[in-house]
């Protein structure tokens, strides 16, 4: 029999194989239809529709793979658009286009590409490459948006507790919605694909695409002409210079000794983020609260970082506040003062307190750094007060006899209160706002603002920030007799 003779069978084709090539060119030789402007924008609109159906993890219509690469460019450039629109209306006017971001708010596309690309031997479709990289895209666009309008939502009181959930860590619950609105569809594409297809599918889907985004963060845009902080960002002007070359120096040549047998406060602040005015306002209060009514005028130091003080007091950094600690052992009576140190800031999963101040770059200070610091002061006698999210994680490494040590959250959750605008966090407020204006003893101010904050978290509905304490068992008679002594002085 030779090769054409018409009587010879076919050649035996897999099953699988036939079934698979008769689906998909059941659809992909569909005759092209015209394009035109209107079917473009039509499209475009379905695309969209389709997107937030996606988002909803309803079927999307994208899991017939009969997008175009036009389809692709047109929603990556609806998404740029809306970010755009979405960004401008957070910051306002005042920002502006931030070309330098582009290259980074495009870095998913290339991810979105790769990933089908990789799995073309699971999808045999000649525009899956185009078609699942639109759908990727589309999914995106109502979660961003819907990410915006909550930021919005956000800068409005009633709703300012929302800020706390639309920022890292929070922030990867959107980015786990749209993982999940991706899986759903991955597992709902039409023919080509068997069950184990599919799975090896969602797996290559982790691996190319939802792990490396989920390590970068895609920035926006439209953005603030002050890089985000509240005052703007330092200048390193030749006035910022020289004044900061010689306030510390200043304050602490100014720095009074311990009075042989009365029992002297000393008070160091330290404002480590000068992202927001909140560190610093809560710290200039609470220095002026310390000087005033807790007698340590003559006796304070306070270090911040916060564009507006930078001519007026000296950075908070971990170099500037260890050369405190050790002018303050100095100086003091070990023996009969106490140190009262109170640090807020920002804080983090991995307990360090952040220390900021754009351009600067700081060294972070850790409960380990803190706990060095106060032994090489020599300080006996001290409370320290650490204001920060996680902050319950400096209780253990700063534990000794003489200390007395409060932390506004254990070292697991986050506390609250730092936004732009604010006065105080919620823990400063309580505490140094309202409970050390009734009383001398520290302990007792700690559990009035813990119940405090305890009632403001129920009606806000927050996560509770379980506020920590431990004291040393040397701490309490010193703390007594400076309660007693403070006690008599106000009642002169």
């Amino acid at each position: 029999m030779t090769p054409n003779d018409p009587t010879e069978p076919p050649a035996e084709t897999a099953p699988d194989a036939a079934v698979e090539a008769k689906q998909c060119s059941a659809q992909d030789g569909a005759p092209a239809q015209p394009v035109t402007l209107r079917s473009v924008l039509s499209r475009l609109g379905a695309d969209l529709y389709g997107g937030l159906r996606g988002a909803c993890l309803l079927a999307s219509g994208f899991e017939k793979l009969d997008s175009t690469p036009v389809n692709l460019v047109l929603l990556v450039c609806a998404d740029l658009v809306l970010n755009l629109l979405v960004s401008l209306l957070l910051v306002g006017r005042g920002g502006s286009f931030s070309l330098s971001s582009l290259p980074y708010f495009l870095f998913h596309l290339p991810l979105f590409l790769l990933f089908p690309v990789a799995a073309r031997y699971l999808v045999h479709r000649p525009l899956a490459i185009s078609c699942i990289a639109a759908a990727l895209v589309a999914f995106s666009i109502p979660i961003e948006v819907c990410h915006g309008i909550l930021e919005w939502l956000a800068q409005w009181r009633p709703f300012e507790w929302l800020s706390d959930y639309l920022a890292a860590p929070h922030y990867y619950r959107f980015f786990g919605w749209w993982c999940a609105a991706s899986l759903v569809f991955l597992l709902r594409l039409d023919g080509c694909l068997g069950v184990g297809r599919r799975l090896r599918l969602v797996l290559l889907f982790l691996v190319l695409v939802a792990v490396p985004l989920y390590y970068y963060q895609r920035g926006d845009l439209w953005v603030s002409n002050e890089g985000g902080n509240e005052s703007g960002e330092l200048s390193l002007t030749d006035e910022v210079l020289t004044a900061q070359s010689h306030l510390l120096d200043d304050q602490l040549a100014a720095l009074q000794p311990g009075r042989p047998g009365h029992s002297d406060l000393y008070f160091v602040g330290f404002a480590g983020d000068a992202s927001q005015d909140v560190f610093l306002k809560e710290l200039s209060v609470t220095r002026q609260l310390f000087d005033t009514r807790f007698g340590t005028a003559g006796r304070s130091v306070l270090l911040v970082n916060n564009p507006q003080s930078a001519t007026a007091l000296p950075f908070a950094t971990a170099a500037n506040l260890e050369r405190a600690l050790v002018r303050v052992g100095e100086v003091m009576n070990r023996d009969e003062d106490v140190l009262f140190l109170y640090l807020s800031s920002h804080g983090s999963r991995d307990q360090e307190l952040e220390v900021s101040n754009p351009p600067l770059e700081l060294k972070q200070v850790t409960p380990e750094s803190l706990r060095r610091m106060l032994q090489k002061s020599g300080i006996k006698y001290k409370v320290v007060v650490v204001s920060a999210c996680f902050s319950g994680g400096f209780i253990q490494p700063l534990q000794d006899n003489g200390s007395l040590v409060i932390t506004a959250a254990d070292a697991t959750h986050e506390s609250f209160g730092c936004g732009f605008g604010e006065n105080f966090t919620w823990f400063g407020e309580a505490f140094v706002g309202d409970a050390l204006r009734g009383t001398y003893s520290f302990t007792d101010a700690f559990e009035k603002s813990r119940d405090t904050i305890r009632k403001w978290e129920t009606e806000k509905d927050e996560t509770p920030s379980n506020p920590q304490i431990w004291a040393g068992k040397e701490i309490w008679p010193v703390l007594k007799r400076l309660q007693k002594e403070l006690e008599q002085r106000g009642a002169k």
